[in-house]
């Protein structure tokens, strides 16, 4: 009786330190991951990074990824490729990187901090919606389009900083950023899209540029700090409820 005790426990030590081991595989034609025991992903290689649905991403499991470091070979970041990653709470994209894609890091409630390479053009759709705990996001020079509700509902997120490279605001691109006080849109951007604002309840101070042509429906609708506002002649459309 004893060793056959002995024997379940030592099979049950043995399945949890193989829980635990280091584990690796591939992401794309030429990329790698590693992902440790202390919960640290890393993708290093050439290329893009294949997209993913639902739950098929190789890293398991992937409540346990904690940190993700993309290296400077890689061009894209998958689809959904770190969404749902309940433990994750710091993000470094490399330069190499160009697109982020849709769903990226959707509903991370624990992202507090992002580094986004200077290679990156396009933040995907919903690419960081529902980051409950992201307080900032610093866009580098080279975005140029920010996706459709691509930080939508970070409700944490109290500064963000757009450049002047950015030509499209997408539909509801910050929609529900409620701890938002202040936004300036750079020379460049066309486009306001619908709901890109709305429900920025703390959004005191809006500055838009004279290269804006087009403010969608609901763009600032339920911006209940909003006091005042300066439209440009450029403003050809404003949409219904802006």
């Amino acid at each position: 009786i004893y060793m056959k005790q002995f024997y379940l426990l030592l099979i049950t030590l043995l399945v949890s330190l193989s829980a635990y081991a280091e584990e690796s595989g591939t992401c794309g034609d030429n990329l790698q991951w590693k992902l440790t025991d202390e919960g640290v992903l890393t993708i290093t290689g050439t290329g893009e990074m294949q997209d993913w649905g639902g739950d098929s991403r190789p890293w398991p499991p992937y409540r346990n990824v904690k940190q993700v470091i993309i290296g400077d070979g890689v061009t894209t970041i998958g689809k959904r490729a770190f969404s749902n990653c309940s433990s994750l709470t710091s993000v470094t994209i490399g330069n190499g990187v160009i697109t982020i894609g849709w769903g990226a890091f959707y509903n991370c409630p624990y992202l507090t901090s992002v580094t986004i390479g200077n290679g990156v053009t396009t933040i995907g759709g919903m690419a960081f919606y529902r980051c409950f705990s992201l307080t900032s996001v610093t866009i580098p020079n080279s975005v140029t389009t920010i996706g459709s509700g691509a930080f939508s509902n970070c409700r944490s997120l109290t500064s963000i900083t757009i450049p002047n490279s950015v030509t499209t605001i997408g539909n509801s691109a910050f929609y529900d950023c409620r701890s938002l006080t202040s936004v300036t849109i750079p020379n460049g951007v066309t486009t306001i899209g619908d709901w890109a604002f709305r429900g920025c309840s703390s959004l005191a101070s809006i500055t838009i540029p004279n290269s804006v042509t087009t403010i969608g429906k609901n763009a600032f609708s339920d911006c209940k700090a909003l006091t005042s506002m300066t439209i440009p002649n450029s403003v050809m459309t404003i949409g219904n409820e802006a």
